[in-house]
């Protein structure tokens, strides 16, 4: 029995955890390293992984700011901080920072961002930016930052070299820190089916038209009913070529799957929109869930307007 109330309870619980993904302890991630390593793309990555991600905190105010996550009733369990090394004192700062932490049983992972100085110096000259540590020179700001932060380095869980890594590549690297394996990572596919004249669906990834599929709304023994009833979906997929297109539907959705995987995407959101919302997209959104159930680990299905 189909149940609509708890179907939308279902569709805005997913909305909300659709960025900060809850997990039930906290799982923190502390990013730091050379200035101009990639940090600001590391954090980037992580947030795509559904973590919620604060730049340049002051260690002094990591436990402040702990504190306040554990007050949003798990909403905030998974957190990546980028700490400032402009903090002073941040060497003997951090090892105290890891042992209270310790105490609290929060076990950090700390990955550590390096890359060759003749790099560094590169990047700092293209981008025109200052180095947040003083130095007559660029070259000279990376060699006292490298040595302040040598210790941090030897306390780090995760080293990488940005030196030669592609975007793509150090995207792959920091989802392999996280996950582990490619194999290890979950995509949540929500399908929603939904009625073009109530507006799109947010947020949708892929989007498919079906209103050239025969339509039931026409027959006044079907119209009052829903893509859940026998004659509604008899009526759909009477012709041949509702049925191939299912069939080509199905077939790209399982090509694509795994490159979104690969991508390291954490939500899928599939829309199938007819008219009205109530009969085809239902009928089509429904035989995709099926279709997908037994091949992801993940499958939800969701119908935006049926009572509509």
């Amino acid at each position: 029995m189909y149940l609509p109330r708890s179907a939308c309870r279902a569709y805005r619980q997913y909305k909300r955890e659709a960025c900060v993904q809850v997990v039930s302890s906290l799982d923190l991630v502390i990013v730091t390293g050379l200035s101009g390593a990639g940090k600001t793309k590391t954090m980037g990555y992580l947030e795509d992984l559904g973590y919620y991600a604060m730049d340049n905190l002051p260690i002094s105010l990591m436990s402040q700011f702990l504190d306040l996550a554990s007050q949003t009733d798990g909403r905030i369990s998974k957190i990546a901080v980028a700490l400032d090394v402009r903090s002073s004192g941040f060497k003997t700062q951090f090892h105290s920072m890891l042992q209270r932490l310790g105490a609290r049983d929060i076990h950090p992972r700390v990955i550590f961002l390096e890359a060759s100085s003749r790099v560094l110096v590169n990047r700092f000259s293209e981008t025109r930016r200052r180095h947040p540590l003083p130095g007559s020179t660029v070259s000279e700001s990376i060699r006292n930052e490298r040595e302040l932060l040598a210790e941090v380095r030897g306390l780090s869980s995760v080293i990488i070299d940005t030196t030669d890594l592609t975007v793509g590549e150090l995207k792959d690297r920091v989802r392999e820190a996280i996950l582990g394996s490619q194999e290890s990572q979950t995509l949540t596919i929500n399908i929603v089916s939904f009625g073009y004249k109530n507006g799109l669906p947010i947020d949708l990834d892929l989007l498919f038209d079906v209103r050239f599929l025969p339509n039931p709304y026409y027959d006044e023994h079907l119209a009052h009913r829903t893509g859940f009833d026998k004659g509604v979906i008899l009526c759909v997929l009477h012709e041949p070529y509702a049925r191939q297109f299912f069939a080509r539907l199905a077939d790209f959705v399982d090509f694509v799957l795994p490159r979104y995987q690969e991508e390291g995407k954490s939500y899928l959101t599939v829309g199938i929109g007819c008219t009205g919302g109530r009969h085809r997209s239902v009928v089509i959104a429904n035989m995709l869930y099926h279709h997908l159930k037994p091949r992801a680990k993940a499958v939800h299905v969701f119908h935006r307007d049926l009572q509509k």
